[in-house]
Formats: structure tokens, C-alpha cells, sequence
């Protein structure tokens, strides 16, 4: 007769020592058994260290090492007082196996559908870049061509078409070197018609512009001797005088020219003096006066002194 362990419960037992169940011989197997054992064991451990993203997945793979590792087996059959045979080991592992299988194919569909998402915004972002570069390219044509019709108009003297190009150019215009470069055409487009207006007599008209174009070119020779004429013909002779100074200081010939011409040289008499008569001066102005020179000829020789009316 086989002997049932804890059929009698404990408290109805007369001799409780002698109910006492004997241990149970753990299951070892053969050694390549033990072997496969602990190689599958290391294989679970490895997927669950694999999977620790996936938490579920991880401790399915956990418990699959822990089964299949012979320590494990002996705890369990220690633990649980049954025989833990080969059959219900593999049935075990087999069924955890499966549900890890499905668990690996739904975290694999989440992370494909992720993936895909992810690929959908990088491509949303790759074309909303391509058509943002395609305007950026579309609006610096736009802008050239503005560009380019405002140099034409303004060349053939169409100014007023060619400030009007400039306007819409300035529409085109984003970043800061654009705009400098159309304030460039500006200047330009103002010293060319400066230049055409000083040429055709205009003076009171060009001074304006050269105002605004000395704004920016203040170093601009031609500008400045440009604004010096106008202003010499246009009564503004001490503003002449000032621009053609700050020239003279260059070594500038034009300059020295118009400024003698606007601003000449001229004698005033600034005292008296006696003149002997062989063309020496004295001061002296009583008896002996030019004795040793052949006497005074002029008592009153003016003295002059030259100046100029804009110092």
C-alpha cells in the first residue's frame, strides 16, 4: 500500500512524530539533461534582461529561466512538496513560452505601429521643409527680379518706376542682408540721380538726395564736391566752404579750384606805414624819416592784409 503523507490532519493525530512525511527525492536527470537545462535557463535570463522595457514580457521570461535552471527546479520541488517531472516542466515552459510568444507579437505591433507613426511625422516634417524651401527659393527669384528691373529703370532715369520696384522688392525682403541690400540699390539709385540732376544744373533739386546719400557715404569724395557745387549755387556758400575744406585736406585740385572761386582771395587795409623813395617802409613819422632811403615819398603808405570772407 502506498503511503499518502497528511491524509490524517494534524490535530486527530495520535503520534504526530510518526506521521511526519518523508522527504522527496528531487528529479536530477541525466546529466546532458542538466546541461540543456542550464543552457536554457541562461538563454530565458538573457531574454528577460532583453526585455526589461517590456516588464510583463520580462518576468514571463524570468520565470521561464527560473523553471528551466536546475536550482530553480530543486527550490520549487523543495517549496511545493511535488515531484516536478519532466512532462510538467516542458508542458510548463511550453505554455509561458506561448504567452510570451503572444506578448512578443503585440508589443512587436505596438512598436511597428510607433515606428510608423514616427516615419509619418519625419515625412510630414521632410515635406513641410521641401515646400518651405521651395517658397524661400520662389520669393528670392521674386525678389532678384525686382532687383534687377529697379538698376534697369533707374539706369535709363525712370526713377519713380524704379522706386516703385524698389518697393515691392522691399515686400520679398526677410532677412537683414536683403533689406541692406536693397537700401544699397537705394543709395545707388539716389547718387546716380543726384549725379544726373548736378549735371542737367539742377542744384536745388540734387541737394536733398546728397543729403541722404551722404548719410551713408560720408567718405564719398565725388558726393561731397558734388554738394559743394550745389550749395556754392544755391547761396549756401559757408556750407561750400566747409565741404570743400574737408577736400582740400585730401589734396583734392577740384576742391582748391572752387574754393578760390567761391571764396576768393581779398585785401583790406589794416594801417598806415611811411614809404621811403627807394621802396623801403618806416615807421618812423617825424624829421630824419628815410634819410639814408632818398627821402619820404608817401607819409600815408596803406598796409593791406589778405583774407578770406568764409575762414
Amino acid at each position: 500500500m502506498k503511503y499518502l503523507p497528511f491524509l490524517i490532519p494534524e490535530r486527530a493525530r495520535v503520534l504526530p512524530h510518526y506521521f511526519k512525511p518523508l522527504p522527496l527525492p528531487f528529479t536530477n536527470g541525466k546529466k546532458t539533461s542538466r546541461a540543456l537545462q542550464w543552457v536554457l535557463g541562461m538563454l530565458f535570463g538573457m531574454l528577460a534582461i532583453m526585455s526589461l522595457i517590456h516588464p510583463l514580457l520580462s518576468l514571463l521570461w524570468l520565470l521561464c529561466g527560473f523553471i528551466a535552471f536546475p536550482p530553480g527546479h530543486h527550490f520549487l520541488e523543495k517549496k511545493l512538496r511535488f515531484r516536478l517531472t519532466t512532462s510538467i516542466k516542458t508542458v510548463t515552459l511550453l505554455l509561458l513560452f506561448i504567452s510570451s510568444s503572444f506578448l512578443v507579437l503585440h508589443y512587436g505591433a505596438k512598436e511597428e505601429q510607433a515606428a510608423q507613426q514616427q516615419q509619418l511625422i519625419a515625412d510630414r516634417a521632410a515635406q513641410k521643409r521641401a515646400v518651405t524651401a521651395r517658397q524661400d527659393a520662389q520669393r528670392k527669384d521674386t525678389l532678384a527680379s525686382y532687383l534687377w528691373q529697379s538698376r534697369k529703370l533707374s539706369q535709363a532715369g525712370q526713377w519713380g518706376a524704379a522706386r516703385l520696384q524698389l518697393q515691392q522688392a522691399m515686400t520679398y525682403a526677410k532677412s537683414s542682408e536683403e533689406k541692406s541690400e536693397i537700401l544699397g540699390v537705394v543709395a545707388d539709385m539716389q547718387i546716380n540721380r543726384a549725379a544726373g540732376l548736378v549735371k542737367a544744373g539742377k542744384y536745388k533739386a540734387a541737394l536733398p538726395l546728397l543729403d541722404s546719400a551722404m548719410a551713408n557715404h560720408n567718405d564719398d569724395p565725388q558726393l561731397r564736391y558734388n554738394r559743394a557745387l550745389c550749395y556754392s549755387k544755391t547761396g549756401k556758400t559757408a556750407e561750400a566752404v566747409s565741404d570743400l575744406k574737408a577736400l582740400m585736406k585730401d589734396g583734392n585740385k577740384d576742391a582748391e579750384k572752387l574754393h578760390d572761386k567761391v571764396n576768393p582771395l581779398r585785401k583790406r587795409i589794416v594801417g598806415y606805414e611811411t614809404l621811403c623813395c627807394d621802396g623801403s617802409t618806416s615807421d618812423a613819422r617825424g624829421r630824419g624819416a628815410c634819410s639814408h632811403h632818398g627821402g619820404v615819398c608817401d607819409w600815408n603808405h596803406p598796409v593791406y592784409e589778405e583774407y578770406r570772407k568764409y575762414e
